[in-house]
């Protein structure tokens, strides 16, 4: 998983979780305003990272390969990690491993996994797609 740095010269770290169906440059608006300030991480999610062929696995996986990782680099704790929609419920789960501090975590409309069967699981998305595609529709 690559992670695009920005303001790195900045001792407070902010980490940036895009949510699912966007890339990492979904931030590309609020870098200018945040990196004067803090030093920027942003990862690019396997499956979602134009310049590879990854694969993304889970959300469980996701959030430990990416604390793992920045635990490499030296970083044991973070200024705040944000994620929306699907980055959110990488916080939430990076929140609940607990390998990476952070003063905040911010989940911005994060979801949480169903406790029902795979099968049900899948049904239930393919009903949201459908409803969400209707209502596109209407427009």
């Amino acid at each position: 998983m690559k992670n695009y740095e920005y303001g790195e010269e900045n001792p407070e770290c902010i980490l940036l979780i895009h949510p699912s169906l966007v890339t990492w440059d979904y931030f590309e608006n609020v870098i200018p305003l945040l990196e004067e300030h803090y030093h920027l991480l942003i990862p690019a999610i396997p499956g979602y990272d134009l310049k590879d062929d990854s694969q993304f696995s889970t959300v469980e996986k996701v959030a430990s390969q990416l604390a793992d990782e920045l635990l490499q680099k030296g970083i044991r704790e973070v200024k705040a990690i944000y994620g929306c929609s699907m980055g959110g419920s990488i916080v939430l789960r990076m929140a609940a491993d607990g390998k990476l501090k952070a003063q905040h975590y911010v989940m911005d409309g994060g979801i949480t996994p169903y406790q029902l069967p795979w099968i049900l699981t899948r049904l239930i998305a393919l009903r949201d797609f459908g409803m969400m595609a209707l209502e596109l529709l209407a427009l």
